[in-house]
């Protein structure tokens, strides 16, 4: 009876130590995938029936997710959590797990590394996709987003706290530019052909914030405010029009890059938190809603809605392999 209970207790454990394995995602699909931050999981849906495939309880506090260059990994990361956790969606394996400090906001994955940025410890590290943490540079306070600008060879990092922007180079790894910007400060766009960096976020106390802010990717000053309420928290690029997503008023513009004028606008979703681009869609996480929303990236009309996981907060695409 006690071999037998030992045996038993061995089972269970090398079954709860086994990472979990999920529903894998066709590499030949088109998907859209979507982070759940209020039941903790991650949604995937075809792009092209618009159906939902798979529903990866992942059961931790994740808030992002970033693709990998090789478009079949995926790391979820979250400010609660102690690790940094890659799948491969093919498998709906787990396939690394990276220990990290807590208060990790953004990661953005280059070709040779990710940048992860720590709100808590003030600092952009410098990462292998193997994990092994390269450099650390050291930023002002609360850097929340980083955004990649080619054009000027340096990484732009948005300060949540004490509407701040910091410019790193990325050839010496420094911060080479500190400038003012909006207080709770979230998102950034980099325009390369109009070399302005366009900025949102909360605003904050009772001053909500009511416009974008357009600053300079040479100097850093601010050019220009461009009207978009209410609370603008992400913008997107076209060949067209930047789009500039308000939660605040569940509004979604879209303005000319260069003259600034509003092109169109939609009321669109409820409480809506992220968006990204999909082909010649804009695919919208309505987080109150529990919904993906799809709207043409000309009209801004409602294209399809498909219902997704408990509070919808990141939305990224994994376009088919070959396209």
């Amino acid at each position: 009876m006690r071999i037998r209970l030992s045996i038993l207790l061995i089972i269970v454990l090398l079954t709860s130590c086994t990472p979990q394995t999920y529903t894998p995602i066709n590499r030949e699909q088109a998907v859209v995938g979507v982070v759940n931050i209020k039941e903790q999981s991650l949604s995937f849906i075809d792009y092209n029936t618009k159906k939902l495939l798979a529903t990866w309880p992942l059961k931790q506090p994740i808030t992002k997710a970033v693709l990998l260059p090789d478009e079949d990994t995926i790391v979820l990361f979250g400010q609660d959590m102690d690790d940094m956790i890659a799948y491969t969606l093919s498998t709906g394996k787990e396939t690394k797990r990276w220990s990290v400090h807590k208060g990790v906001t953004d990661v953005l994955a280059t070709e040779r590394e990710l940048l992860v940025v720590n709100e808590k410890k003030g600092t952009v590290s410098i990462m292998t996709f193997d994990g092994k943490v390269t450099d650390t540079i050291h930023t002002a306070p609360s850097p929340f987003t980083i955004v990649e600008d080619d054009k000027h060879r340096q990484w732009i990092v948005i300060h949540f706290k004490d509407g701040a922007i910091s410019f790193i180079d990325q050839a010496t790894k420094r911060v080479k530019r500190t400038v003012d910007t909006l207080d709770s400060a979230v998102t950034g766009l980099v325009v390369t052909e109009t070399d302005e960096l366009w900025v949102g976020g909360h605003g904050s106390g009772a001053n909500v914030q009511q416009e974008a802010f357009v600053h300079s990717l040479v100097d850093g000053r601010m050019i220009a405010s461009v009207p978009a309420k209410t609370m603008p928290i992400q913008f997107l690029q076209s060949d067209q029009s930047v789009y500039v997503l308000c939660h605040g008023s569940n509004m979604l513009y879209a303005f000319h890059p260069k003259t600034k004028r509003m092109i169109n606008a939609r009321d669109i979703g409820a409480n809506p938190f992220a968006m990204t681009k999909v082909k010649d869609e804009i695919a919208i996480a309505s987080y109150d809603s529990n919904e993906l929303v799809f709207v043409d990236d000309k009209t801004l009309k409602q294209t399809k809605t498909v219902s997704v996981g408990n509070g919808p907060f990141y939305v990224f695409f994994r376009d088919a392999k070959g396209e």
